[in-house]
């Protein structure tokens, strides 16, 4: 069973996924947590201990090769969600896809290939049929359609039947019923489809009055409007009605709250965007609530009265700090992957630009700083801290420092010589001057960490402790004797030297 639920979900080998669950407010909004990727091979018991409940476990659908065999839509919504209504939508678009029941109570909703495809093919069938299925706003896995570098490890998805059948992570059959673990893999085989299947498949979207407009408004007309909306989307609409229907466009207007909306405005609100939309031409409100949340760019621009070649502000999603000393970042632009070598380049904007100019190859437009800062903080909210390749972190490399000279500087005869340099090693214990370890050896290393930083991260990050010894009460670092592996460091001993 381990086998085969290993085989379904395979992807990225080299990384997971790891959330750390909060406590939830009891009202059934997201349950917050701590999300990171860990560096670590996907093994046969971090899968074992998902099925056993013991660790959720999150993987990477992208492999090296920017291909994978399964993608998800993640549909976050949480206060009594309606998965069988999804199942029978799904079911009347004869859609090869799987829905599970997130771990936040939203949907995953998987499509599955019997082969390896290209990430981007099942990107770009998933975004298809993310709008059809009215959920244009929600997260499609996986996220990139190729990673940067071996360093870059893209974003995990939480996988169902965490604790195998005594789950809330659990999938749904045709007729919207739970189903064990061993239903899913039937539910599996009757699914999954060829990458020819894939290619050819056709998402068809209902036509529509609304059609030939941005994609958010056909939305919003199909699943109606909540309250705390209702007049931005109608004045969004206004912009659309009145390029459509320049002779009759308020009447559009006023049917459209009285079709779209789930409560209605009242005709004095409604009078007075209508009144806004006389006095000037305004342009969509792309970047308000609920469009942005319904947006399909790409398909937008198509449209006759669309966006067309408008210069919109990119869509900034999936922040990823490499956890390091000064830390480094990637984050998706559009879907692409773009890599920010510091925390500069979050903080000022024309250092993001360049960026995107050379690994993008265009420029954002330039957002108003307050603007700019409500980005960013969004970003490093939801951001997922990443362990940074082996060696990278500054800690790693002061220990590797550490246990060279310790093992393969001067070997030191007595504590006497220590103020000389090098190490005098004495009851499993190395000791040596801070000092002359750190301007002998880490300076002539073009290390760059400050002195009082690194005398810091030695005793908190390295094990060292400073004491006084001898009849001078030497100032010393003391560390645990290093373990010398079978052809790794040979000391040296200090030559004897005729005095001066």
């Amino acid at each position: 069973m381990i086998e085969r639920f290993k085989d379904i979900f395979t992807g990225l080998e080299r990384a997971h996924g790891v959330t750390k669950v909060g406590h939830s407010n009891g009202n059934g909004t997201k349950v917050q947590g701590k999300s990171f990727i860990k560096r670590d091979t996907v093994t046969d018991e971090l899968w074992q201990n998902h099925l056993q409940g013991v660790e959720s476990l999150g993987i990477i659908p992208i492999n090296d090769d920017n291909q994978c065999q399964w993608g998800c839509i993640d549909i976050d919504s949480y206060a009594g969600f309606d998965h069988k209504k999804l199942v029978n939508k799904i079911k009347n678009l004869d859609l090869p896809l799987v829905v599970c029941r997130s771990k936040s109570g939203g949907a995953h909703v998987f499509l599955f290939t019997d082969n390896y495809v290209t990430a981007k093919l099942m990107q770009d069938k998933l975004t298809q049929i993310k709008a059809v299925l009215g959920y244009s706003g929600s997260e499609v896995f996986p996220k990139q359609t190729q990673l940067k570098s071996e360093d870059d490890t893209g974003n995990f998805l939480n996988l169902p039947y965490f604790n195998g059948d005594d789950t809330t992570r659990y999938a749904f059959n045709n007729l919207g019923e739970a189903v064990n673990l061993e239903s899913f893999f039937e539910l599996y085989d009757s699914t999954k489809i060829t990458a020819q299947q894939l290619e050819e498949l056709q998402i068809k979207r209902p036509v529509s009055e609304h059609s030939d407009g941005p994609p958010c408004i056909e939305l919003m007309a199909q699943n109606k409007v909540g309250e705390g909306g209702r007049n931005n989307a109608l004045f969004h609409y206004g912009v659309y009605a009145k390029n459509k229907w320049p002779d009759n466009w308020k009447s559009k207007v006023v049917v459209f709250n009285e079709t779209a909306m789930e409560k209605p405005l009242s005709d004095s609100e409604v009078d007075i965007i209508t009144k806004q939309h006389d006095k000037k031409e305004w342009g969509y409100k792309c970047k308000d609530e609920p469009m942005c949340s319904l947006c399909d760019k790409s398909l937008c621009r198509t449209r006759k009265f669309g966006i067309g070649e408008e210069i919109m502000f990119p869509n900034l999603t999936d922040l990823q700090v490499i956890d390091l000393e000064d830390p480094y970042y990637y984050m998706n632009v559009d879907g692409q992957r773009l890599k920010l070598e510091s925390v500069k380049h979050l903080r000022q904007q024309s250092l993001f630009q360049e960026s995107c100019m050379v690994q993008l190859k265009f420029r954002p437009p330039t957002q108003k700083e307050k603007d700019w800062v409500f980005i960013i903080n969004q970003l490093l909210n939801n951001a997922e801290i990443t362990e940074p390749a082996e060696g990278l972190r500054t800690e790693d490399q002061l220990q590797n420092h550490l246990q060279e000279y310790c093992l393969n500087r001067v070997s030191l005869d007595s504590k006497e010589d220590l103020p000389r340099g090098g190490t005098w090693t004495n009851n499993g214990y190395h000791h040596f001057v801070f000092d002359k370890f750190y301007h002998n050896h880490l300076m002539r290393r073009r290390w760059d960490l400050g002195y009082s930083r690194t005398a810091e991260m030695l005793r908190e990050k390295c094990g060292c402790e400073d004491k006084r010894i001898g009849k001078n009460k030497l100032s010393v670092y003391v560390v645990k004797e290093f373990e010398v592996k079978d052809n790794e460091y040979k000391q040296k001993k200090l030559k004897e030297e005729a005095p001066y």
